[in-house]
């Protein structure tokens, strides 16, 4: 090669070492495929599409609207399998003190057929506790990408990550209608990545490399109100649920430029996940058909500002990338089933954001990596398995989503296909 085409070759790899921004992803190439779009807590809530912040009728609901933990009756039990997903709730009923006796007996169940009770909570309790504990092992995100930087000169980016978490919720009924819940969560991001720049013959300029094991914690505010009759809980509900970090998780950046001899780092590069709220309501059409939607409403943006405040306006002004709205909407359908219990079928839609940086300027190489793709319409189906859900039952759940509307330039643009099995004790 050249010397003027060498010096060329530093020019851009000096320029590209620069540092990294803090924030939502860094300007790297490695982070051109990174996404931080939602995804369910496995089983029932997927096959809702998402749409299960008014539900909330299960331990699951403790990283998704922990108000709805005051619904348990006693004890539950869940796990599943997408996102590796396991729970443990209990209802604290003998730390409320016992309501005064009803001068008459409540009203018997609503029946599906005569004697034969309906698959929904008992009664609501008067200010009940409930607290639950959680673990998560989120899906995995593997993006790998080649882009051109010039004449002779080209550049490949891996990134693999991986998070766990592990969560605490507790939630209160400040009154038969109204129920409250928090919860904490302590997530451990994984991620090992770098960027690679090689010329023609195959030779390494220049090399970014971002990786470690974070921490942080992260914070669930939810509200449940319930109307209705007493005996009547999932006539009517509205949820509120807001998503927010209480600590960063935070990288280490180190770039090499391998043609000046130069090696800057490590360095810190924090990464911010976007705040999340989300609002619903769930009906109970009747004892057969439960009507639910959902609304979220991501802040993306924050991974923008803090890309603009950890470099300046210009460096930034080509990066976009805008809050999200998700609506989700589902039915599901409750029959007896032949073989004893209950079944349930439900189905459900969701807008899909990419939850991806783009870019708007001049550079090729940056143009390449940092392409978002359009929303997303993922279409869900599901179906349960029920015995008595009063105080003791058991409920097997098998769901199933894909993306079904999307303008795709390659097959994987689509997401994996999400398979989730489930089952929940509750005694």
């Amino acid at each position: 090669m050249r010397s003027g085409s060498w010096s060329g070759a530093a020019a851009i790899a000096a320029l590209a070492l620069l540092p990294g921004v803090a924030g939502a992803q860094t300007t790297d190439l490695v982070f051109g495929g990174w996404s931080w779009r939602t995804h369910d807590p496995s089983s029932r809530p997927a096959g809702f599409a998402g749409a299960y912040v008014a539900v909330a009728d299960s331990v699951r609901t403790v990283s998704v609207n922990p108000a709805g933990l005051a619904l348990i009756p006693k004890a539950e039990l869940a796990a599943g399998t997408a996102s590796r997903w396991g729970g443990i709730g209990y209802s604290l009923r003998h730390l409320t003190a016992a309501p005064a006796p009803a001068a008459t007996p409540p009203p018997p169940g609503r029946p599906t057929k005569p004697a034969q009770p309906v698959p929904c909570s008992p009664a609501r309790q008067s200010r009940p506790w409930a607290a639950a504990l959680f673990v998560e092992q989120a899906v995995a995100q593997d993006n790998q990408l080649e882009a051109v930087r010039g004449p002779g000169l080209s550049e490949i980016a891996t990134v693999s990550s991986s998070v766990e978490q592990v969560g605490a919720g507790l939630a209160k009924g400040l009154a038969p209608w109204l129920d409250f819940g928090v919860t904490v969560a302590w997530s451990h991001l994984r991620l090992e990545g770098s960027t690679a720049q090689r010329d023609l013959a195959g030779d390494e300029l220049a090399r970014v490399t971002l990786g470690g094991d974070a921490n942080k914690a992260r914070a669930i505010v939810g509200a449940l109100l319930t109307f209705g009759p007493a005996r009547d809980p999932t006539a009517l509900r509205l949820g509120l649920a807001y998503h927010h970090d209480l600590l960063t998780w935070s990288m280490e950046r180190t770039a090499i430029d391998r043609v000046r001899g130069v090696t800057a780092g490590p360095m810190r590069v924090d990464v911010v996940e976007p705040p999340v709220l989300a609002g619903g309501i769930a009906w109970r059409l009747s004892d057969t058909w439960l009507a639910t939607g959902e609304l979220d409403y991501i802040f993306y943006d924050r991974g923008r500002r803090a890309l603009e405040r950890n470099t300046d306006a210009a460096t930034a002004a080509p990066f976009r990338l805008a809050n999200g709205v998700e609506p989700r909407l589902a039915i599901e359908m409750t029959r007896p089933s032949p073989t004893g219990g209950y079944f349930k079928v439900r189905a459900g839609i969701r807008r899909e954001t990419p939850g991806r940086l783009g870019y708007d300027g001049t550079d090729l190489a940056l143009r390449q990596a940092f392409e978002a793709p359009p929303a997303a319409f993922r279409g869900a189906v599901g179906a349960s398995l029920l015995g008595e859900f009063y105080e003791n039952a058991f409920r097997f759940d098998i769901d199933i989503s894909q993306v079904v509307v999307q303008r795709l330039t390659t097959l994987s643009a689509a997401g994996r296909r999400r398979l989730s099995i489930g089952l929940t004790l509750r005694m």
